[in-house]
């Protein structure tokens, strides 16, 4: 009798001890990570709905966001206090990748276009009229929206050093183009939606569209350093499948998306709702990193990173998690 008892108490006590190390997701115990996520719009928004349905911690992650900027996450990386880069676009990365910091890879990208208008103010009518004009980045120099802004010039045929006046803000803000271009201190800046469409609203207008272009160009994707991916790959590849999950939602589930948009975006419905429009229709439903996404970017950084016009787009990129989450049935 006592024999069983104590087989009992054995069996009861073995089964509350695997009941505390179960997880939802089956790890036995949930993968820290500290995530830079740059910009605000819809292309960078996959983060705040893994966020708000839960699926970092569907996928066994415990995952802290950090708001900031391309060249910061570049930093906090190579510093050891951020593991990776959501949303994010290629330029910072491959720029320190080739001045010879640890190598830096593209593991998704759904983003593969400029998604920016360069709106300008009412007495702007056409190119030569941004001359002697100042400009708003809206972010720090060297990340996506200055090298936007300064490749749309040179379509028009301004040069953005001798032409123009651009100026910059230590972190990503959008709406912060609005407003200086509302007090008359700028005259021109690079928008998304639905900043364009909140711009327009404000008497101001596109000179030029860069999606219309056509040029591949890698703009929100997941990067990370290819050491943390060799020591860490199972990590980044729950993190991508919450990624995954969160791309299923946006374009499955409209009207949940835009509310959370909404939100994110700090916008009434008419214009979330165009802005995600805007991205629906310019965004990769298979977000399979792109080589020659990549190859725009090194002839757009090719003036001041000489090494850029001999360097290979494909070093910078891995397809291998996203070849996994195919086989796992993410993406057909």
């Amino acid at each position: 009798m006592k024999s069983t008892v104590k087989f009992c108490s054995l069996f009861f006590l073995l089964i509350v001890i695997l009941l505390l190390c179960w997880s939802p997701a089956g790890h036995a115990q949930s993968a820290k990570m500290t995530v830079g996520q740059t910009g605000t719009n819809p292309g960078t928004s996959l983060y705040f709905i893994a966020q708000k349905e839960n699926l970092y911690a569907k996928h066994g992650l415990d995952v802290n966001i950090i708001n900031t900027s391309t060249n910061a996450a570049v930093q906090a990386m190579l510093g050891g206090s951020m593991h990776l880069s959501t949303g994010s676009g290629a330029a910072a990365f491959v720029t320190a990748t080739l001045e010879g910091s640890p190598p830096f890879v593209l593991v998704s990208s759904w983003v593969n276009v400029f998604p920016y208008k360069i709106m300008v103010s009412k007495d702007i009518k056409k190119p030569e009229d941004l001359k002697g004009k100042t400009g708003h980045i809206g972010a720090p120099f060297g990340t996506i929206p200055d090298t936007a802004l300064r490749f749309a010039l040179a379509r028009l045929g301004i040069d953005p050093e001798r032409d123009v006046r651009l100026i910059q803000i230590g972190r990503p803000d959008a709406a912060n183009i609005i407003v200086q271009m509302e007090k008359g201190d700028v005259q021109f800046g690079p928008l998304t939606p639905p900043f364009d469409r909140i711009a327009e609203k404000k008497g101001f207008h596109s000179l030029i569209s860069l999606p219309e272009l056509g040029l591949p160009w890698q703009q929100n994707g997941e990067w990370v350093q290819r050491s943390y991916l060799k020591t860490d790959r199972d990590t980044v590849l729950r993190f991508l499948r919450a990624i995954a999950d969160a791309m299923k939602i946006y374009f499955e589930q409209k009207e949940k998306t835009i509310t959370y948009l909404m939100e994110f975006l700090g916008s009434n419905r008419e214009d979330t709702e165009y802005a995600y429009q805007m991205f629906s229709k310019w965004v990769d439903r298979v977000p399979r990193p792109r080589a020659e996404a990549i190859r725009t970017t090194l002839d757009a950084i090719k003036k001041n990173s000489p090494k850029a016009a001999t360097a290979d787009p494909v070093s910078f990129i891995d397809t291998t998690l996203f070849d996994q989450l195919q086989k796992e049935g993410y993406f057909k």
